[in-house]
């Protein structure tokens, strides 16, 4: 807990600057030299402060640097907060050393300190979340995917996110987590908003999580490669659908060529699909997929099966092409994305799923990459770009598979 005095010496002198307490609630900032003494200004801030602001206060949200003219709070707040050390008001004199030249008002050493406590206390709630969350796992009976158990520990012991999410973020998901562990520990299966609902035990638990649905579930997906409903998640709110074109085999479903098909994540858990196609086209967007549909010929002479992931890699989508690739003749595998970052990722995660099978991803020169690296290079030195932009015809496709 800093004193006054150490407070304005870190926050407010300049280098060479040194301050001096001149009255109960009035200091000076001075530069001394060997010779000269000169004074720059004054700061009027209580000699002792208070830690505990009101939430206008608060919501002003200033740093220690940062500098306000005005502030939208009223007078009489303003003065308060003068006296009680939650701001602080600098004047800055012109070379006269008497004349104003800037007043400013500034962060006090009273908020200082109450954003210090309030630090200390999340970064110990914060670990206290990532050791509830390790030892959910540890006294958990359920026999969970290995990958799955071990990217939750990689997750609380890394000290910067993956995936770039912000602290609040991190922390709704590692309490997400933990709701999820220890549900998962009486019941096999779950609705989505149950998680939260047995969590937080009061009214709106249930949807304390939906702002984050789609994130939490896709990074989960993420791990395991599959859908959310094979760890027990059964029901998100929605149906991921997964749309193909091309020869595709289940125990309860038969389809062909001839037009654009839809299956689900549900039926993929449910199912154990196999194709006949010895080549798997992976694209990014519906016009594509639709396009390419209404080539039979090319379809059945290449023998060929597209698969769209609609701008987003699913755990549906994983889980298929996994299946395809472990179960079928599949020979060669053709990624085709937009050309932009979002693209790359794609790219590198469909990359991911493909069990060392010969890959290809496709450029927008009509050029082809056989490793994902030569591609991000690639790609790196040209403009972004859609799919639809170079979308060409089977005579097109032909050469990129023969290649």
């Amino acid at each position: 807990m800093k004193t006054v005095k150490e407070f304005l010496e870190t926050y407010i002198c300049k280098a060479g600057e040194s301050i001096q307490q001149i009255s109960e609630n009035e200091w000076e900032i001075q530069k001394w030299t060997v010779r000269t003494y000169k004074t720059l200004g004054n700061v009027l801030v209580a000699d002792e402060y208070d830690v505990h602001p009101p939430d206008e206060i608060i919501r002003l949200q200033l740093k220690p640097n940062s500098k306000k003219i005005s502030l939208a709070i009223s007078d009489e707040l303003t003065r308060e907060a003068l006296r009680k050390g939650w701001l602080l008001q600098e004047i800055r004199f012109k070379s006269d050393g008497r004349t104003p030249d800037s007043t400013v008002y500034r962060m006090g050493p009273g908020i200082a300190e109450y954003e210090r406590v309030r630090r200390l206390e999340t970064m110990e709630a914060d670990e206290l979340l990532r050791q509830t969350l390790l030892a959910e796992i540890e006294n958990s009976n359920v026999l969970f995917p290995f990958l799955f158990i071990q990217h939750i520990k990689a997750f609380v012991l890394e000290s910067k996110d993956e995936e770039s999410w912000g602290k609040e973020k991190v922390r709704k998901f590692t309490e997400f987590l933990i709701a999820y562990l220890r549900l998962r520990n009486q019941q096999s299966q779950m609705e989505f908003k149950e998680i939260g609902a047995t969590y937080y035990k009061r009214i709106g638990g249930s949807k304390v999580f939906d702002s984050y649905r789609d994130d939490f579930i896709s990074r989960i997906e993420k791990w395991i490669g599959a859908p959310i409903s094979e760890i027990g998640v059964v029901s998100t709110g929605s149906i991921v659908p997964i749309y193909f074109t091309g020869n595709l085999t289940g125990r309860f479903s038969d389809y062909s060529f001839g037009t654009v098909h839809a299956t689900t994540e549900i039926a993929v858990m449910d199912e154990s699909y196999v194709t006949s196609a010895e080549i798997l086209w992976l694209v990014e967007n519906r016009a594509v997929l639709t396009r390419m549909a209404k080539e039979l010929y090319f379809l059945s002479e290449t023998s060929s099966l597209i698969i769209g992931v609609d701008g987003q890699v699913r755990g549906a989508h994983r889980k298929l092409i996994q299946q395809l690739c472990q179960n079928s003749s599949i020979q060669q595998i053709v990624i085709w994305v937009d050309y932009d970052a979002a693209g790359r990722i794609i790219a590198r995660d469909l990359a991911d799923l493909t069990e060392g099978i010969s890959v290809r991803f496709i450029g927008n020169e009509r050029n082809v990459f056989t490793t994902y690296q030569a591609y991000v290079e690639w790609s790196a030195t040209v403009p972004e770009a859609e799919q639809e932009m170079t979308l060409g015809g089977p005579g097109e496709w032909r050469k990129w598979i023969s290649k």
